[in-house]
C-alpha cells in the first residue's frame, strides 16, 4: 500500500542491543511501478481506451494517474532525511555487514543517460515524422473539402453528409497511420527499458538491503545513498510512462475526433 505524501516519515531513534532499525515506511518497489505501466497500444482504439475524453481534450486515465501520483508520492517520502539515532554507535552484526556491501552508489550512470537519450531521440525523430504525415494529409483533407460540389440551395455550400463523409474518411486514414507507427514504436520503447532497467534493478535491489538493515545508526548513515537510488529508479519508471503517454495520445486522437464528428454530424442532411 502506498502511504499519503502529505504522512510525516516517522523514524525510531533507540538502540537496544545491536539497534534497532528505523520505523520508515514500506515503499513499492521501481519494478512494481513499472509494471503496472499502461502496455504501449497497438491500436487508436486501444490507445482511446487508456485516456478520459473531455471537453478540453484528452486527460490521463486512471492507469496512467496512479502511476503518476504513486511516484510523486514515493519520491515525496524518499527526500525527507531520517533523524539520527541517539546512543553509542555498537559493532555490526555479520547481517548487516553483509547488506551494508549491497548499498553503493550506482556505477554507470554515464551510460545510462547516454542510451536514454539514444531512446529519446528515437522517439523525438518518429514522432517528427508522424506529424510530418499528418500535415501532409491534412492539406488533402482541405483540397477536398474545398472541392466538394456545392448545393442548389440559396446557401450555395455543400451538403453535410458530404462534407462528413470526407471528415470520417480523413479519420479513418489518420487511425490506418497511428496504426503504423504504434508498430514502430515497439522496438524505441524496448530500448529505453533496456537503458533503464539496470538502475531501477540497481535502486531497488539497494532499497532493499537498506530497508534490511538491524542497526539505525547504519540506516541513518546509509539512508542519502539508499534513498537517491531508489528515486532515481522511480523516476525512470516515469521516464517509461512518459513515453507510453506521449505516444498513446497522438495515436487516441483520431478517435476522439471521430467521435466528435459523430456529435456535430447526427443530424446531417444532403442537398
Amino acid at each position: 500500500m502506498i502511504m499519503n505524501p502529505a504522512r510525516v516519515l516517522v523514524c525510531a531513534a533507540l538502540l537496544a542491543g545491536a539497534g534497532a532499525a528505523f520505523a520508515a515506511p514500506k515503499l513499492l518497489p521501481a519494478a512494481d511501478w513499472l509494471s503496472q505501466v499502461p502496455s504501449l497500444p497497438t491500436s487508436s482504439e486501444a490507445a482511446y481506451a487508456q485516456w478520459n475524453d473531455a471537453s478540453d481534450g484528452l486527460r490521463p486515465g486512471p492507469a496512467f494517474e496512479k502511476i503518476r501520483e504513486g511516484i510523486k508520492s514515493e519520491v515525496l517520502i524518499l527526500s525527507r532525511a531520517m533523524q539520527p539515532p541517539v546512543g553509542a554507535r555498537s559493532q555490526l552484526s555479520r547481517h548487516d555487514q553483509d547488506l551494508v556491501e549491497r548499498i553503493t552508489v550506482f556505477p554507470d550512470t554515464a551510460r545510462v543517460l547516454q542510451n536514454i537519450q539514444a531512446a529519446r531521440t528515437a522517439q523525438a525523430a518518429l514522432v517528427q515524422q508522424w506529424n510530418a504525415q499528418l500535415h501532409a494529409l491534412e492539406q488533402h483533407r482541405l483540397s477536398e473539402r474545398s472541392a466538394l460540389p456545392a448545393c442548389h440551395n440559396e446557401v450555395g455550400a455543400p451538403s453535410q453528409l458530404s462534407i462528413r463523409d470526407v471528415e470520417l474518411s480523413f479519420v479513418q486514414q489518420r487511425i490506418s497511420i497511428a496504426a503504423q507507427y504504434l508498430e514502430q514504436f515497439k522496438p524505441v520503447l524496448q530500448q529505453l527499458l533496456a537503458a533503464v532497467s539496470p538502475r531501477i534493478h540497481h535502486g531497488d535491489a539497494v532499497m532493499g538491503a537498506w530497508e534490511g538493515l538491524h542497526s539505525a545508526g547504519a540506516q541513518a548513515q546509509l539512508e542519502p545513498v539508499a534513498h537517491s537510488a531508489e528515486s532515481a529508479a522511480l523516476q525512470d519508471v516515469g521516464l517509461v510512462q512518459d513515453f507510453v503517454q506521449e505516444v498513446s495520445k497522438l495515436a487516441a486522437r483520431p478517435i476522439a475526433e471521430r467521435k466528435a464528428l459523430g456529435r456535430v454530424y447526427a443530424q446531417a442532411k444532403g442537398c
